[in-house]
């Protein structure tokens, strides 16, 4: 029997209760109304492009035990005000088995103003309208599992780890602080550690629980060694052994955070050292392990800075971690090696609908290829080009229906939000790792910085600034999360990285004619010429202009985005197929598919 499996009996057979059953959305933030996730699977992923709400219903689930407050997390400003409307405020509802009822029950939770608090969220009575089952008014006495007026909370202990966030106490200080009284001078940030480094050095190997130094330096106590286990746990996440894992937490620099050292073979390093992948694998573990029986833990991205082997391994080390505490798993990403095992109905895929703009969940089950396919992944049996938007999605289509229909059936063309600096750091040391020889990505024109060199021809010598190497084709750094992070014994793995890297990208990048599609386009469509015009970069503004004169509009009238893509793509069909251009495009296409 596979761990899927023994996971799912323990959820059949309420061995993981208190379980969060569902949620249900009445009126939150951009989801559609009445949105429902059901929980069907002890380990659950959220999966959909940004933009769909993933965190915002992992902190309606922070919000739902007891009486924890959402207005911890999501709160108004002036800037990003919360909407109410209609006497109906934000709210969710969540369900689960009432033990003391023996049914299955539904708590609203809804945000109402306090004076103390004006963004407070708190439980409140059934409310029909949202298809809650009413409650029986008037009774002597409070039934079992509820109060007089609405079913009790469940309570179960929550852990909320937002990975994009979760700094240890040295970047908090050195990226986001400042130093008293002396600005925030790198130089000074620098003295100010050495300075206080002592003192944490001295409090990490007396193991204390409380030191007073001016203030209690120590917060919660939390000074300590990590068990055996625990370490073992991280060894086997990262791929390498460590002996030894101290972790307290303090105030030393000036503000609360974490200090994780390690000691590996002869290596002893904090996380200043380390890559933040590595500390972020401590901090969970660590959370993971101290967590309660039966908790709900909370993962915001759990893969950021960690390769896909180790992206793999943690969720193994989640699946232990349900099968012996008995946790619920609730998790947002946007990584394929994430859900690569898990069955379709852990699999949640949030869209956002194109009529309405709403947040929408089709369906409670997905296969793992489906999510593959939002997440970047070809199709099987595809062939995938990516480009940086639309306008570029329509020219290389039109250039692969030249080709007639056989050809152009063998490619799926898609572009990614957050253009070429997204693609070169989150999607192509993924596909570079793996070997993928079935993507291609085709940039803008204005995103070649200088030739991709062949791998095999720089110099060992050159090992030490291959990252420079990859920043001058790419136009951005580029991290590569490896084994045990980026400290010590893993500089061989680095350099094998980005030597991989660099031969991928020389093979599997090329660039589109022109500065952009835009231009292309306008510097090439079937119009009327001005005399002497001259070629032109920035289009998009003459574009702009240039719907106003198709449709005929005033000057005063706007037009959207979506209207100057229909004249683009009209613009795009008067520029033959034998343009110089497009067959050199062709001709990429098709070495491409002779590659494959």
């Amino acid at each position: 029997m596979d761990i899927q499996q023994i996971l799912n009996n323990l959820l059949q057979r309420k061995q993981l209760e208190p379980y969060i059953t569902h949620l249900r959305f009445p009126r939150y933030k951009n989801l559609a109304e009445n949105l429902r996730v059901d929980f069907s699977h002890p380990i659950t992923a959220l999966v959909g492009q940004n933009g769909t709400n993933k965190s915002s219903i992992l902190r309606a689930l922070y919000g739902a035990p007891g009486y924890n407050n959402l207005g911890n997390l999501w709160f108004s400003t002036s800037i990003d005000p919360i909407e109410e409307g209609d006497g109906a405020p934000n709210c969710f509802i969540y369900g689960y088995h009432n033990l003391e009822a023996k049914q299955n029950t539904e708590v609203l939770k809804s945000r109402i103003s306090r004076e103390d608090d004006p963004d407070y969220w708190e439980p409140s009575r059934p409310i029909a309208r949202y298809g809650m089952q009413p409650f029986k008014r008037g009774l002597p006495e409070a039934p079992a599992g509820g109060t007089r007026t609405r079913w009790k909370n469940i309570r179960k202990n929550v852990v909320y780890i937002d990975f994009r966030a979760h700094l240890s106490a040295f970047d908090k200080f050195f990226y986001h602080g400042q130093v008293r009284s002396h600005g925030d001078d790198l130089k000074q940030k620098k003295e100010f550690i050495r300075a206080r480094s002592g003192r944490l050095k001295a409090a990490i190997e007396s193991k204390s629980k409380s030191v007073k130094w001016h203030v209690e330096r120590i917060i919660n106590s939390e000074n300590l060694l990590l068990s055996r286990e625990e370490v073992a746990k991280v060894s086997e996440i990262l791929g390498r052994e460590y002996t030894e894992i101290a972790l307290i937490r303090h105030n030393y620099y000036c503000q609360d955070g974490y200090t994780a050292r390690m000691r590996a073979a002869n290596l002893q390093y904090t996380e200043a050292f380390a890559g933040s992948g590595e500390f972020s694998v401590v901090a969970l573990v660590y959370a993971v392990h101290k967590a309660s029986q039966a908790s709900l833990i909370l993962l915001d991205e759990p893969e950021v800075s960690l390769h896909p082997g180790a992206q793999e391994r943690l969720m193994n080390y989640l699946a232990e971690s349900v099968k012996t505490k008995k946790h619920q798993v609730v998790l947002s990403t946007h990584s394929p090696a994430i859900v690569r095992n898990l069955p379709p109905d852990a699999i949640k895929l949030l869209m956002l609908d194109s009529v309405s703009g709403k947040v929408i969940l089709p369906k409670q089950s997905s296969l793992p290829e489906e999510a593959f396919f939002h997440l970047g992944e070809p199709p099987a049996g595809k062939l995938m080009v990516v480009v940086e938007d639309r306008l570029a999605t329509a020219l290389v289509e039109k250039i692969l229906q030249s080709e007639g229909e056989a050809f152009s059936q063998l490619f799926k063309v898609v572009y990614y939000p957050g253009g070429a600096s997204s693609m070169w750091t989150h999607h192509a040391p993924g596909y570079a790792a793996e070997g993928r020889k079935d993507v291609l990505f085709l940039l803008d024109g204005d995103q070649y910085f200088s030739a991709i060199p062949n791998a095999d021809d720089i110099p060992e010598a050159q090992n030490g600034v291959l990252g420079d190497a990859i920043k001058a084709f790419a136009g951005c750094s580029v991290d590569f999360p490896i084994d045990g992070g980026k400290n010590g014994g893993n500089r061989a793995q680095l350099i094998a990285t980005q030597r991989t890297f660099i031969a991928w990208a020389s093979k599997y990048v090329r660039y589109l004619p022109d500065t952009n599609p835009e231009a292309f386009v306008w510097n090439n469509m079937y119009r009327t010429r001005e005399e002497g015009e001259k070629p032109v970069k920035d289009a998009k503004k003459k574009f702009e202009q240039y719907t106003k004169n198709v449709l005929n509009l005033k000057e005063f009238v706007d037009v959207n985005s979506d209207e100057i893509f229909s004249v683009q793509r009209m613009a795009l069909g008067t520029i033959p197929d034998e343009h110089p251009d497009l067959l050199e495009i062709k001709s990429i296409l098709q070495d491409f598919a002779k590659q494959k």
